[in-house]
């Protein structure tokens, strides 16, 4: 009965159709009014007219099924159809309980226009709770997401979120969410997470349960928020690349990207810059949290790779709460203000086999950097193959000498080599172009960090210790040696 109903209505308000898969077309606010009313079916599409602003919040019913999925895009000429919330809604868009979705084309907004917190506010929003299950295929790509609340903070609210609430045994397999540019948001840009996905390290192995599959997450641009840019959560071999990740954190501390409760997690080939924090946001007399990039605890295996982050206060965060088998390899940072690698918790010391190898890192003159930001202790971590390039003088930090650390085979340039440090190289690297990557570049080729090459002649070359299951290549993909790979992040390549 509520399918013969659905099917009449839809004649009424979209046009004549048949019942099968069907094409509605959205051009009068009305129309968008009426459209959440009506029970989806497997193949049907919703399509909003381009240059049209609809007022309130889209949340659709039904599922698709494999190979026929529901999509939300846009008919017509002319800008994307937008959709405000006005502050007044959950969200711009809602899919609740999804499987078998695509969102595509669209741009959405959610806010009363005052800088002021407006409550719990997204622009796109997966909720899936009121039942258990694995819902899947939802894809979200190349919409709008901007002005979302006011520049306000909170982790669990923002531009696209995906979570599950209030569930025991539910999660979430092929999420997408790609090609989305999200800007101005109060809360995080991109984020997910759930009420009952965990990863508990023990002393004899790790536990998961209930962690997402299959979650890609890629091609998205990312600007100005007022928590972290995306916080990747809950994921079993999760993939996080071609991001860019821009001036996080305007209302509170928080790593430009972070992992938490993930296992196997891949965050690479990203740009992040800007995380800076604010001259009058100074975080209550001490900056914590503002780097790039952050290998959060409850994680297991974490590569952090391929990546590249200028201008933010430090590269990357390390947590010493319980995290096991972390890798940070063949990135580059250029001039991080304050420090380089960043350890959190300081008075903890639960963060298991840290391998830190083939980065290349450059400060500025003028620049004041510790290698290790705030004074914090390194934490049972290897540093190996790494250049340390230091245009003016650079320093280590208090507490440097660290906790079971152990540098080998790095290269310092205007830094004295780590007490710990077995085969120091102090010598000029000879780059061929450094510190003028800048920001902007490609992320598929991360040709715009070709500047850091060695040059001919350079003590780089050949010169890095072999390390079994080094990846193979280099941040531009050029391959390396296995036997005699080069120190840095990138390979020398014969003119």
């Amino acid at each position: 009965m509520m399918h013969r109903f659905t099917c009449l209505l839809a004649c009424l308000l979209f046009g004549a159709v048949t019942c099968g898969a069907r094409d509605y077309r959205v051009d009068t606010q009305e129309k968008f009014e009426l459209i959440s009313g009506i029970e989806l079916q497997p193949g049907d599409t919703i399509l909003l007219k381009r240059g049209m602003r609809f007022s309130g919040m889209l949340a659709p019913q039904g599922n698709g099924a494999e190979g026929a999925p529901i999509r939300i895009g846009a008919f017509g000429r002319g800008a994307r159809p937008r959709i405000d919330a006005g502050g007044e809604h959950l969200a711009a868009v809602l899919l609740h309980n999804p499987s078998y979705w695509e969102v595509h084309g669209l741009e959405v907004t959610n806010t009363n226009g005052r800088d002021e917190d407006q409550g719990v506010l997204f622009g796109i929003h997966v909720l899936a709770k009121g039942r258990e299950g694995i819902y899947r295929h939802v894809y979200i790509n190349d919409c709008h997401v901007h002005d979302v609340n006011g520049m306000v903070a909170g982790k669990r609210r923002g531009g696209i979120h995906v979570h599950v609430r209030k569930l025991k045994k539910t999660v979430f397999d092929d999420l997408r969410i790609t090609n989305n540019r999200v800007e101005n948001i109060g809360g995080v840009g991109i984020g997910n997470d759930s009420s009952c996905g965990r990863v508990k390290l023990l002393e004899d192995g790790v536990e998961r349960e209930n962690l997402w599959t299959r979650v890609y997450v890629a091609g998205n641009h990312v600007d100005t928020t007022g928590r972290n840019n995306i916080i990747a959560r809950v994921s079993e071999d999760a993939v996080y690349e071609h991001n860019v990740l821009a001036n996080s954190s305007r209302r509170d501390t928080g790593h430009s990207i972070f992992c938490f409760k993930t296992s196997g997690i891949r965050i690479q080939y990203n740009e992040a810059y800007g995380n800076v924090g604010l001259k009058d946001n100074r975080d209550g007399g001490g900056e914590s949290d503002r780097g790039g990039f952050d290998a959060d605890y409850n994680c297991v295996d974490t590569f952090i790779q391929y990546n590249y982050s200028h201008d933010n206060l430090w590269f990357c965060g390390i947590m010493k709460k319980p995290t096991r088998n972390v890798v940070i390899r063949y990135n580059v940072s250029e001039n991080d203000r304050e420090g380089i690698y960043f350890y959190g918790f300081e008075r903890n010391k639960s963060a298991e086999n840290v391998h830190i190898y083939n980065n290349t890192h450059y400060v500025r003159k003028g620049l004041h950097v510790s290698v290790f930001a705030e004074g914090r202790t390194p934490l049972n971590s290897t540093f190996e193959n790494n250049v340390f390039f230091f245009d003016g003088k650079g320093e280590w930090g208090r507490n440097a000498k660290g906790i079971n650390t152990v540098f080998r085979n790095n290269l310092y340039h205007n830094i004295e080599p780590h007490s710990s440090e077995t085969r120091a190289i102090e010598a000029d690297p000879r780059l061929l172009r450094p510190g003028q990557a800048g920001a902007g570049i490609d992320l598929k080729t991360m040709a715009g960090l070709r500047g850091y090459r060695p040059g001919a002649g350079s003590p780089c070359i050949d010169a890095g210790l072999p390390i079994e299951g080094s990846g193979g290549m280099d941040v531009v993909k050029t391959p390396v040696d296995d036997k005699k790979p080069d120190i840095g992040a990138l390979e020398f390549v014969n003119p």
